[in-house]
């Protein structure tokens, strides 16, 4: 006889056993665990009690104890059938307990349709070797449940539509070999549920309905090695919700539209395999969610129409799609993650309202598909509150070099005049923090930048604007010839005799714009002042020009 990674052997020797300090069991089962070469591994002694036997016991309302047993083809289905009673009637085991119990069946281990009521049922350490398993429909009536380090077989195990009352539920080292594995619309109480270390094997697994309440439920490093993990439309209630360093092998693994209560939810150093992670239309609540330092592997991830307060990808891999496509987020940390595909933020047919998004010390390899005024990139940014001005701007640089890619021109634009911004406010309050004296000069070269490449020209993105600014400069040197005679000994001097008898005013703006093109035609000259303001005015011209050449070449070749 075998079961997945368990071979052994069953002889029954007519020897007592003795089971508890009261009672005996006449005969002794002797089970050799075997190698895959059938050698002996180990050999071990239950007592043998006959399943008929157990039936009576049942029947006559006395506490069932089958610690240290072997038991063959237990069913309490067989059971109703000796008994006459209908097949969904429920069966009462006042008093029970199974620890260290070797359970085996050519068929079906069956418990379905159970009713416990003692204060603690125990099946600690016990193995459940050939056949599937049945616990469907069972009501535990606020027992305390221990299912800890028992060893499944490669059967069905099914809880569906169980009842788990209010007890702690504990399935802690359970080890589940093989078989498919279902708690489809099973009903845990506000006891605390815990699968923590268990191995759920290479059999599919399913909670699908299943309804958690106010209880903490802890899958604290367990492993899932089947095709497919579903965790659909679960009620988790409220307490703490551990996934932590759980591995997920390479099935498809799916929470979606599963509801969260108020309670902490961590999924950190998760090992999610190349199936893909789906929480589409997932209600995280008022919760914050960390994925911090998991693993996503080749998979694809989904958030599409997910609700959630906070969601945290700290120091994460994307290998493959990301959709964060969410319905709600108050705020999203995607810092120190590596994209290598697509991560996609943009707005299809609902839109994506995404109140903070943190970027800093992303290595964006792969593509980001966002955009400006939808995905209110400014805001999201700008309203971190927990990132500094450094990693803002880093954060709209690697936004810019998104759009660049993308042809998203405009938007390349206004995320590199911000980008550019807050570097400068970067740059500032860095200097004046090394040493307050700077400010003395810090101060005035931000706002020259500020006055030069923003106000007068968005660093080169608006050409109009520096055509604008060109002409206001312009006419500002034009008025100060204007001017300054009246209050100095300073003009501008006709080498021709004047012969077309311009007035002073028209001669102050011809001056001004032959010397700010440099055309420099020789009919009209500076004296005295004017030579050194006629100097600055060249330089500014010449300046202004090649300003407006950068912005106006850079959006036509674009």
């Amino acid at each position: 006889m075998a079961t997945n990674n368990l071979l052994f052997t069953v002889e029954i020797i007519n020897k007592p056993f003795k089971i508890t300090s009261d009672t005996q069991s006449e005969k002794t089962a002797k089970v050799c665990h075997l190698d895959v070469n059938r050698n002996v591994l180990q050999e071990k002694e239950y007592g043998y009690v006959e399943k008929e036997n157990i039936y009576e016991l049942i029947k006559t309302d006395q506490p069932v104890v089958l610690d240290n047993c072997y038991i063959k083809n237990f069913s309490l289905s067989e059971y109703r059938d000796l008994n006459g009673k209908n097949a969904n009637e429920q069966v009462e085991l006042s008093v029970f307990s199974a620890t260290n119990t070797f359970f085996d069946s050519t068929n079906t281990i069956d418990f379905s349709n159970a009713s416990f009521h003692a204060g603690t049922i125990k099946f600690t350490n016990s193995l459940f070797a050939n056949g599937s398993l049945n616990f469907s429909k069972c009501k535990f009536n606020d027992c305390e449940i221990d299912f800890s380090n028992v060893f499944f077989g490669k059967g069905y195990m099914n809880f569906q539509f169980s009842e788990f009352g209010n007890g702690n539920i504990s399935f802690e080292n359970a080890e589940f070999n093989g078989g498919n594995i279902s708690f489809v619309n099973t009903n845990f109480g506000d006891g605390n549920v815990i699968f923590k270390n268990a191995s759920f094997g290479t059999g599919n697994v399913e909670f699908h309905f299943a309804k958690f309440k106010n209880g903490n439920k802890s899958f604290d490093r367990a492993t899932f090695e089947g095709k497919k993990i579903d965790f659909r439309k679960v009620e988790f209630g409220d307490g703490k919700v551990d996934f932590r360093r759980c591995e997920f092998g390479n099935g498809e693994v799916t929470f979606d539209e599963s509801d969260f209560g108020a309670c902490k939810i961590s999924y950190k150093r998760t090992k999610f395999g190349d199936g893909g992670v789906s929480f589409n239309m997932t209600n995280f609540g008022d919760n914050a969610v960390t994925f911090e330092e998991s693993d996503f592997g080749q998979g694809n991830i989904s958030f599409l129409d997910a609700q959630v307060r906070k969601l945290t990808f700290t120091a994460c891999q994307f290998n493959k799609y990301v959709d964060l496509r969410v319905k709600k987020a108050n705020y999203i940390d995607l810092s120190n993650t590596i994209v290598r595909d697509i991560l996609d933020l943009q707005p299809g047919v609902t839109d994506v309202k995404i109140d903070q998004i943190n970027l800093s010390g992303m290595r964006n390899l792969g593509r980001i598909l966002v955009e400006w005024k939808k995905n209110r990139v400014y805001d999201i940014i700008m309203e971190q509150d927990e990132s500094s001005l450094d990693q803002k701007a880093e954060q709209f640089r690697i936004i810019k070099e998104e759009f660049r890619q993308s042809g998203q021109y405009n938007d390349e634009d206004k995320a590199y005049i911000e980008f550019k911004r807050l570097e400068l406010k970067a740059w500032k309050e860095e200097k004046i923090k090394q040493n307050k004296w700077n400010a003395l000069w810090v101060y005035p070269s931000m706002w020259s930048e500020w006055l030069l490449f923003d106000l007068m020209g968005l660093y080169a993105t608006d050409p109009l604007r520096v055509l604008i600014s060109t002409f206001v400069v312009y006419v500002f040197f034009s008025l100060l010839f204007w001017m300054m005679p009246f209050f100095m000994d300073t003009a501008i001097v006709s080498s021709l005799g004047d012969p077309d008898k311009l007035s002073s005013f028209e001669v102050s703006f011809y001056h001004s714009a032959i010397t700010f093109l440099t055309i420099g035609y020789g009919d009209y000259y500076p004296s005295g002042f004017f030579r050194w303001l006629s100097n600055i005015e060249g330089f500014v011209g010449v300046f202004f020009m090649s300003y407006f050449v950068v912005a106006f070449v850079r959006k036509i070749l674009r």
